[in-house]
């Protein structure tokens, strides 16, 4: 157990760390992250907050989509990336965006934050304990469908481009690169820490 909350806990730290440089660089957010901005301008709530009413809503249709009973546990996963998330960014790099001065630095930034996000996903998946049930949706349509987790992330994606186009986010050219690499991203560094979780 010592070894499965090792990956989980450094993998979502990692992710939460890569969203922060993400939504920091002002490139262009992730689709869910775009929607979560807007809602976190618009009420006045944390960013983080709203990661845990959102994934909330995410919990009851995932267990529609594979006719279970809820993944309460998934709370947990819930408010500790929500936490998290904003520790990084109201806290360690709550004024981050000030040194970012030029494109090629907001850039840099951005896509750092891709590698990370794609690297703390692939790692915090591995020992199998409770997901993001956004996360955690992206394995059901897996499942339920028989998709690779690339196509089943970037059908995700895609729609909350759509979404976040319609309540007036703001879709920069780093969200369409998102939307391409996250899921060859994440799928790549799964297997790379499946065998690494495999071995050691």
């Amino acid at each position: 157990m010592g070894k499965r909350l090792i990956f989980y806990v450094f993998g979502i730290s990692i992710a939460c760390l890569g969203v922060t440089f993400i939504l920091k660089s002002n490139a262009g957010a992730g689709p869910q992250d775009v929607v979560l901005m807007v809602l976190a301008e618009k009420s006045g709530l944390t960013f983080g907050t709203w990661v845990i009413i959102s994934q909330a809503l995410f919990l009851i249709f995932n267990s529609f989509l594979l006719k279970k009973r809820p993944e309460f546990e998934s709370v947990i996963t819930m408010v500790f990336w929500g936490l998290v998330v904003d520790f990084w960014m109201e806290i360690v790099f709550y004024d981050f965006e000030l040194f970012l001065s030029t494109p090629l630095l907001r850039w840099g930034c951005f896509l750092l934050g891709v590698l990370l996000i794609g690297i703390g996903v692939g790692i915090y998946l591995t020992p199998n304990l409770p997901r993001m049930p956004y996360d955690g949706m992206m394995v059901a349509l897996c499942e339920r469908f028989q998709l690779s987790l690339m196509a089943s992330r970037t059908i995700m994606e895609i729609t909350f481009i759509m979404i976040g186009i319609l309540i007036g986010g703001h879709i920069g050219a780093g969200t369409i690169v998102l939307v391409v690499c996250i899921g060859t991203i994440i799928q790549f560094f799964n297997r790379l820490s499946y065998k690494i979780y495999s071995i050691s």
